[in-house]
């Protein structure tokens, strides 16, 4: 199994919900431009499924125009600046009369190589609203009348007024117009403390964003996120809304997946369970085996009560470098914290044996940190995995097939 395959399998939790969205979602890799994942909308513009392009690369399907745009945008992402948002809604050179606003977002790779996603919104419908805005008043209200978008209307004098909402809002938000034109009074009521501070700043004349997202209280309780795009008229403001409720929490959702140890840069707890849990669904469907080892380092109290935490971080970062070296870069290597390591592998029963006594050779060897040389050593306890068990079983009978490893050593020495 590739990098590529082993990525998408790890990411297939997601696919179904994925599936379900309107917005073009891609996931790629940085340096070579290999797809790692596309939904359903994403794969249809290339009138094909979604399988059939996991593996290529970017470079054999994108047009030129496009190739040219998606490799400024990953030239321009990495760490310092993980998420890009393009203001500029773009022709899809596909399908006809589709307009695309993309956000683009840089994680990190379960393997360490930095990956990319992308997720294309249609603005087709907002696009067109906003160019016909600039003609006439009456051919204004009639298309913001049947914009899927929020269109709405602020004057300033005599008093703060709403003049004009779009039927739409109804449907975004669960509220009818009429709960909110005139007095500003219940819109404030059911928005966000900064939504009114943003609101009430614009109002007065002051700097605001010319695009910021608005939340507002829905009938049952639950919130709507809107991205307002803002105008200052002479006479008032006037803007567009769209709902970007379930593209917020998409994009919260991969910051969160993509978390790792800041210190080795392997996958933290939160990962952890992710990947883990994915992989038992698989051992689920297919009976495939899967190894789950839990090792703890023997010797790395001395060391850090000799040589200080610093030096003891150095160690962790060689033990997880020399952990990378021992495994294939799809199987899981996480950091539970301190000096305790997962690894989870898709491998034969009568190998599991063999991969423990190859990660405890390779952290038995002599390290040498800042010219010190130091010998930790680990002790390594594996299970199967059970399809029935959740993360947290399975992580637990590793952890005490551990103990029962250092516990027969100490014996040994002992006799």
């Amino acid at each position: 199994m590739d990098l590529g395959d082993a990525a998408a399998e790890r990411g297939a939790f997601l696919d179904e919900t994925l599936d379900l969205l309107t917005e073009w979602v891609v996931r790629f890799r940085a340096d070579d431009l290999t797809v790692l994942y596309c939904n359903r909308a994403w794969a249809g513009q290339h009138g094909r499924a979604a399988a059939e392009l996991v593996g290529q690369s970017l470079s054999d399907l994108l047009l030129p125009e496009e190739m040219v745009w998606a490799r400024r945008q990953v030239e321009r992402l990495g760490p310092a600046t993980p998420q890009l948002y393009d203001p500029t809604a773009r022709p899809s050179l596909r399908v006809p009369d589709v307009w695309l606003e993309w956000t683009d977002r840089y994680l990190e790779g379960p393997d360490g190589r930095g990956q990319v996603l992308s997720v294309g919104r249609d603005v087709s419908e907002r696009h067109t609203t906003e160019r016909l805005l600039a003609q006439s008043e009456a051919r204004f209200r009639a298309l913001a009348d049947h914009s899927a978008d929020l269109v709405w209307h602020v004057q300033r004098a005599p008093r703060a007024e709403l003049t004009y909402l779009s039927p739409s809002v109804e449907t975004l938000t669960g509220w009818p117009a009429e709960r909110f034109l005139g007095h500003l009074g219940p819109l404030l009521a059911l928005t966000d403390e900064d939504g009114r501070a943003l609101l009430r700043e614009a109002l007065d004349g002051g700097e605001v964003p010319d695009r910021f997202d608005l939340r507002v209280r829905r009938p049952d309780g639950d919130w709507v996120v809107l991205e307002m795009r803002l105008a200052q008229l002479e006479d008032g403001l006037q803007g567009v809304g769209r709902d970007v409720t379930e593209m917020r929490a998409l994009q919260a959702e991969m910051a969160e997946l993509a978390l790792h140890d800041p210190l080795t840069g392997l996958a933290n707890r939160r990962m952890l369970e992710v990947l883990l849990g994915a992989a038992l669904a698989r051992v689920r469907r297919s009976g495939e085996p899967l190894v789950v080892a839990y090792l703890d380092l023997d010797h790395f109290k001395p060391v850090n009560d000799t040589h200080g935490h610093a030096f003891g971080d150095l160690v962790l970062v060689e033990v997880a470098e020399r952990l990378r070296a021992s495994l294939r870069d799809a199987d899981v290597v996480a950091r539970l914290g301190g000096d305790e390591f997962v690894v989870a592998l898709e491998t034969p029963a009568d190998d599991a044996s063999t991969v423990a006594s190859r990660i405890e050779d390779a952290l038995g060897e002599p390290m040498l940190v800042e010219g010190v040389r130091v010998t930790c050593g680990a002790s390594v306890g594996w299970v199967l995995a059970d399809g029935d068990e959740d993360v947290a079983a399975v992580v637990a009978r590793a952890d005490a097939a551990m103990y029962r490893v250092k516990r027969r050593r100490r014996a040994q020495r002992g006799s």
